[in-house]
């Protein structure tokens, strides 16, 4: 008896009984996962001839989720889409969010994440956004008044003999960091390049530090190491100030995998950091280096997360809403109360007009100050937002309270 050349009526019903049990498996999802299951080991029968139709249909819908990619790459996708800032503590929320992440370094572009439930930003929040001050090109009075005042202390600091604490910071030490700092401070473009109230603000913060410190040494007659590494620290916020970063780095996330413990959730790095040598030595190589363009301004909406005593998240109602005030200052200066500015309102939300660089972030509750897990965050990200929809909407940022 001859084999039929083509498959009969029934067979091919068969088969297509086959597809659609093979679809339908792919599709479930157990009745305990959640919204965010891990990857299903359910496996569909394939049999005889049906196999080849059956891995067409696998093909398609592997295809629908989209390709594997890094975890972090994808959050951090995910996140400027909704306008959140991807710093370590955004990452840690969406990894304590979808827990199963932590294991893995791969995943589909599409997989179905589980969503942070912040409070909706009010409106007229929103409609702020629109309204940036246009740069300005005029230095204010005061601050020619402190270059002035640090040129002026800066010759009598040189003419001075003075009595070294440390045998480790001589004098040149010292010298050499303040002629960076005259540098910056004096080139011919600070008088002419495009501003914003912000960095005179900052500038003002830093130099009136700077010219304290000197008088100070100038006063006792004596050098010590804390004032070589605030002068260290300032001229590096200095240079990040009047230099910044166009494409600053994005922050880092190292996940430790396997360990359920909140604590352990994650290490978190960020890549913007400013490191000095053993030896004190201070050159940034200056004196070719250009001005950048650095007016620019942006909104953002700082939201702050907490968890409860009995380990439940809240991410929004009275526990953190309008409760905590936050403020920000230059990092070098973050030991100094005074030079921190408050934001407009109380998280979740409080606004701020800032721009492309490096802050150091304050947060309490009333008079007390309630710790953070990443103090220092690096809001330069935000003016490279990659989902150009949303580059001028107000940018979200989320800090992590460690109550």
């Amino acid at each position: 008896m001859k084999k039929p050349k083509y498959l009969t009526s029934k067979i091919c019903f068969f088969m297509l009984i086959l597809l659609i049990h093979h679809l339908t498996v792919f599709g479930q999802r157990p009745p305990t996962s959640g919204p965010n299951p891990e990857d299903s080991n359910l496996t569909p029968f394939i049999i005889g001839g049906s196999g080849l139709v059956v891995a067409a249909g696998s093909y398609f819908y592997l295809k629908s989720r989209g390709p594997k990619i890094p975890v972090t790459d994808n959050l951090q996708d995910y996140l400027w889409r909704q306008n959140i800032m991807p710093t370590p503590d955004a990452l840690n929320l969406m990894y304590a969010l979808n827990p199963g992440l932590r294991s893995q370094d791969m995943m589909r572009k599409k997989k179905k994440l589980v969503e942070p439930e912040f409070p909706e930003i009010p409106e007229d929040m929103r409609k702020v956004a629109a309204a940036v001050p246009p740069p300005t090109f005029i230095m204010p009075e005061n601050l020619k008044g402190l270059i002035d005042e640090f040129k002026s202390s800066r010759n009598a600091f040189s003419g001075m003999s003075l009595k070294t604490i440390d045998p480790n910071v001589p004098k040149e030490a010292f010298l050499e960091i303040l002629t960076n700092l005259e540098r910056m401070l004096t080139a011919p473009e600070r008088f002419t390049e495009s501003r914003n109230a912000i960095k005179d603000q900052l500038m003002t913060d830093l130099i009136t530090v700077i010219n304290q410190t000197l008088d100070g040494a100038i006063d006792t007659q004596e050098l010590s190491a804390d004032k070589l590494v605030l002068l260290q620290a300032i001229a590096a916020d200095l240079e990040d100030l009047l230099y910044p970063d166009p494409s600053p780095p994005q922050m880092e996330v190292v996940t430790i995998k396997g360990d359920e413990n909140r604590e352990d959730w994650g290490l978190f790095l960020a890549s913007a950091g400013k490191n000095f040598n053993d030896n004190l030595n201070y050159n940034r190589g200056l004196v070719n280096q250009t001005s950048r363009e650095n007016a620019d301004l942006k909104w953002f909406a700082l939201a702050v997360y907490k968890y409860g005593a009995d380990g439940e998240l809240i991410t929004k109602g009275k526990e953190v809403e309008k409760r905590y005030q936050i403020a920000y200052a230059s990092p070098a200066l973050k030991d100094r109360e005074e030079s921190f500015h408050a934001i407009q309102g109380n998280a979740s939300y409080g606004t701020a007009l800032l721009g492309n660089g490096k802050y150091f972030i304050k947060v309490k509750d009333g008079n007390e100050e309630v710790p953070i897990q990443n103090p220092l965050i690096h809001f330069g990200q935000a003016f490279q937002n990659p989902v150009k929809e949303t580059h001028n909407d107000l940018t979200k940022v989320i800090i992590y309270l460690l109550e």
